[in-house]
C-alpha cells in the first residue's frame, strides 16, 4: 500500500515539473503567452514580429495586433515599456510608428498601451510587472 502512494506521488510530482519545463521551453521558440493576460509576442520567418493582445475595449473576443518590422523595433518598443514602469504614477509615453501611435500610461504599477490605429477604434491593453517579465526575453 505504501508503494502504490508512493508511486501515485512520484508521479504526481513527475507531471507537475514535466510541464514547467514545457512552458519554460516554450519560450524559447519566440512565442510567449501569459494564462490570463491575453497576449502574445510572435516572431515570423521573414523577421517581423507581431505583438497581439486582447482589446480591453472590445468585446471578448477582441484582439489588436502590433507589427514590428524587425526584432530591434520590437526590443524597443518592449524596453519603453519597462521605462514607463520606473516612471511615476501619471506618466505618458508617446510612441509613433507609420500605421500607430501608442500611448503607455503609468498609473499604480500599471502600464496601460493605448493604440490608434488608422481606420480602426482605440484599442487598450493593461500590462502588469508580471506580463512585462514574461514578454521581456528580447
Amino acid at each position: 500500500m505504501k508503494w502504490m502512494f508512493l508511486l501515485a506521488v512520484t508521479l504526481m510530482f513527475g507531471s507537475v515539473n514535466y510541464a514547467q519545463t514545457k512552458t519554460v521551453s516554450s519560450k524559447k521558440t519566440g512565442v510567449l503567452t501569459a494564462a490570463g493576460a491575453e497576449f502574445s509576442l510572435t516572431s515570423t520567418s521573414d523577421g517581423k514580429y507581431y505583438f497581439s493582445f486582447h482589446n480591453s475595449m472590445g468585446r471578448s473576443n477582441d484582439t489588436s495586433k502590433i507589427v514590428f518590422k524587425n526584432k530591434k523595433v520590437a526590443g524597443d518598443f518592449i524596453n519603453k515599456i519597462g521605462r514607463a514602469f520606473a516612471a511615476k504614477d501619471g506618466t505618458s509615453f508617446y510612441i509613433e510608428y507609420p500605421n500607430y501611435k501608442i500611448r503607455l500610461l503609468t498609473e499604480m504599477n500599471v502600464v496601460f498601451m493605448i493604440v490608434d490605429e488608422p481606420g480602426k477604434a482605440q484599442s487598450t491593453f493593461r500590462i502588469t510587472k508580471e506580463n512585462y517579465s514574461d514578454v521581456n526575453v528580447l
